[in-house]
């Protein structure tokens, strides 16, 4: 569909979606209807309203989730601007803010459910938290190194869940099912009860959730109809303890586990000809206790946590490396024309996280606000990976060599900041935090019948400053100005001696970005209208790059080149009555290669970062009729193509293409229940999210359109 076409469809369904039967509120005019709600927000680690941050925050709550209709961050990610995300298959997400791209090292956004850091060891496989009784989910822009330590370069995605109510039974059920355009049906079913046990001082919160995917990529090559259809399941609950009027104690519990068919990659007719199937599994067990004490001057909080996770891909490399296989020697291993007919790439991997922070945060509205406190962090992850050549002429993996690579990163760090208000109207924060990571990692391989073992070992450190300075002149309007310094961990490259082909160095350094930004928030007297912007400048040195060895399909990280870049974010939402809502945010990102190493060329895009993305939305309440209370909304978003694999990897660049989806939902809400009718995709986008590489992949595209039914019941 041309991009002019979806316009006109976008702007069809707004229409029609704001021509719905008037409700009787709209006869008041907006001096008359209430205001907004505050929104507090724990960005800083304490609460404040997100009027009160001085830097660029987006806090969706739980009420806008259920509004859209949300399942996963994903399905946020166009209304929040400076966010992208990519996704193989459900379970598992690449994260990236402002232009902080990645394809290699761990990741440049910090990613928390409450307290608990869940960053793994590889920016390419970010958990992917489902929206379950989550009370909102907060996405800071710009480098968080003071507060959220490293792996925060680009930003930080904060998942808080619901507390428990010590006071009140309450809870909620729901059911969902949609028929995928030629393809299967998706369903889901969740439940949610809050249970005090003793009034006013213990509860607990119990949500569980199950989710089948429908599917739509069928693979002619094995016949399988709907290849990519699969189930997840989300099991989360969460105690608190209140002994004394300065004490809590809160224990949350999670599981979720997913089992899918294939990952997400079709040809444009949506299917896909892998002569190896491609299912992935994970399954992940995340426990977090936190014990926060008022002391009258300060709260002191305590957060233990940990994580065990374990995943299972497994990929099809016989489009890209069965030719290298046949050609000839140097350039190939000269194996007779025919003599293989699949490569399956297996990637078993296991992570577990064990994360302790204390922390001291005064208290008071006095001129000095302050906090202080340290952290220390173990994760372990071991990668199996393995390549099955059919048929069995000989055993090895192509892109690292055959064997488990069990490492280790036992990290500490100090921190503190503190706010000082010079007047009521002008404040400036200073802050910093050093970091030390020592990281092992040993390496056990074989290839062609060859054996070696190596036993790396590297210390990381560095020291990340923060500058703020905040003015609030009025109660309407408040400015800041941001400096801050976001730091990456350095690694080790997970490569055999036993090729005896290439020269790669055992490991790759640290990467750092500088942030300045200037911004401000504007609210009408009314809190009915509310708008933000921000102008930043990021300058990001040594980046962790992905390089291939010439000749040869063998990947490795390397430091050398610099990304620099201005860029904007922009949101406002305006209640013009209480029945109507409109909200738009928007993105525009420059950044670019400034220093490059091998093939990547000044002036070159940052990888995987849309230049532009737009995002709209209009929620109605009204009535179908004098006792028959209804709802509306429509979501449309849009992004800009942008370049998925530099030239280093490619003869050329490739790019993904611009894509725009519309979603809409319409329904009744009389008392507790709510029954919507929903479509989601309306227009069909079938885009290329991903391009082919090399063969290796096949694009990656959205699911198709998907109509169906949602039922919720509260009580």
């Amino acid at each position: 569909m041309k991009f002019g076409d979806k316009i006109k469809w976008a702007l069809l369904a707004t229409s029609a979606a704001l021509a719905l039967p008037a409700a009787p509120v709209l006869a008041q005019t907006a001096s008359e209807t209430a205001a907004p709600e505050e929104i507090i927000v724990t960005a800083q680690k304490r609460e404040e309203t997100l009027f009160e941050v001085p830097m660029s925050v987006t806090a969706v709550t739980g009420q806008d989730i259920a509004q859209r209709g949300s399942r996963d961050l994903q399905d946020l990610q166009y209304s929040v601007p400076g966010l992208s995300i990519s996704e193989l298959a459900p379970g598992t997400q690449q994260v990236e803010l402002r232009g902080t791209s990645v394809f290699s090292g761990l990741s440049t956004v910090g990613v928390y459910m409450d307290d608990l850091p869940l960053n793994g060891e590889s920016a390419q496989s970010g958990l992917d938290i489902r929206l379950l009784d989550v009370a909102r989910v907060e996405v800071l822009r710009g480098p968080q190194g003071t507060l959220y330590g490293q792996g925060a370069m680009g930003g930080t995605i904060r998942y808080i869940t619901r507390t428990p109510d010590l006071e009140n039974v309450s809870g909620s059920i729901s059911a969902e099912t949609g028929m995928i355009t030629d393809g299967g049906t998706d369903a889901s079913v969740q439940g949610v009860l809050n249970l005090p046990i003793a009034a006013g001082q213990f509860g607990v919160r119990i949500a569980a959730a199950h989710q089948q995917y429908g599917g739509w990529i069928d693979n002619t090559s094995l016949g399988l109809k709907d290849a990519n259809s699969g189930e997840s399941n989300v099991f989360r609950a969460r105690a608190l303890w209140r002994p004394s009027a300065q004490l809590d104690v809160s224990l949350t519990l999670s599981h979720q586990d997913l089992d899918v068919g294939s990952i997400n990659l079709s040809d444009e007719d949506r299917t896909t000809n892998s002569v190896v199937s491609t299912p992935t599994s994970s399954r992940a067990n995340i426990a977090n206790l936190n014990v926060s004490y008022d002391m009258g001057f300060a709260t002191l909080l305590s957060s233990s946590g940990w994580l065990d996770r374990k995943d299972v891909n497994q990929y099809d490399l016989s489009p890209a490396f069965i030719p290298a296989l046949e050609a000839p020697p140097p350039f190939g291993f000269g194996f007779a024309p025919g003599s293989v007919s699949s490569i399956a790439y297996h990637v078993p991997s296991a992570n577990q996280i064990f994360a302790q922070e204390l922390r001291l945060s005064s208290n008071g509205d006095g001129p000095l606000r302050w906090t202080v406190g340290g952290m220390y962090r173990d994760s372990q992850t071991s990668i199996h990976s393995f390549a099955v050549v059919t048929p069995d002429v000989v055993p090895f993996d192509l892109i690292s060599v055959e064997g488990t690579n069990p490492s280790d990163s036992r990290s500490w760090a100090v921190f503190g900041e503190g706010t000082w208000a010079f007047t009521p109207t002008l404040a400036a924060t200073l802050g910093g935090r050093y970091f030390e990571d020592r990281r092992t990692q040993d390496v056990a391989s074989a290839t062609f019948g060859g054996a070696s073992a190596d036993a790396n070992i590297a210390t990381f450190s560095a020291f990340s400053p923060r500058f703020n300075l905040a003015w609030t002149p009025s109660d309407t309007l408040m400015m800041y100005f941001n400096v801050a310094k976001g730091f990456r961990s350095g690694g080790f490259n997970r490569l055999s001696a036993g090729l005896g082909l290439v020269t790669v160095p055992p490991t790759y350094d640290p990467d750092t970005l500088w942030s300045y930004e200037v911004g401000g928030r504007y609210r009408s007297p009314d809190h009915r209208f509310n708008a933000e912007l921000s102008v930043y400048y990021n300058n990001w040195t040594d980046v962790q790059s992905l390089q291939f060895a010439s000749g040869l399909p063998v990947q490795y990280v390397v430091n050398g080149n610099d990304i620099a870049g201005f860029g904007v974010d922009a949101a406002a939402s305006w209640r013009v009555t209480d029945a109507l809502t409109l909200s738009v945010s928007g993105g525009y990102n420059d950044m670019t290669y400034q220093k490059t190493t091998g093939e990547r060329h000044s002036g070159d895009p940052a990888d995987y970062v849309p230049q532009f993305t737009f995002s709209a939305s209009a929620n109605y309440d009204f009535h179908w009729s004098s006792d028959l209370p209804g709802f509306a909304r429509i979501d449309y978003q849009h992004t800009d193509g942008w370049q998925v694999y530099p030239r280093n990897l490619l003869p050329a660049p490739a790019f993904a293409e611009t894509q725009d989806y519309l979603n809409g939902r319409i329904g009744i809400d009389v008392q507790n229940f709510k029954l919507s009718l929903f479509a989601n995709n309306i227009l069909d986008e079938n885009a290329v999210s991903y391009p082919a590489f090399g063969g290796l992949f096949v694009p990656m595209r959205p699911q198709p359109r998907t109509v169906g039914l949602a039922l919720s019941y509260d009580y």
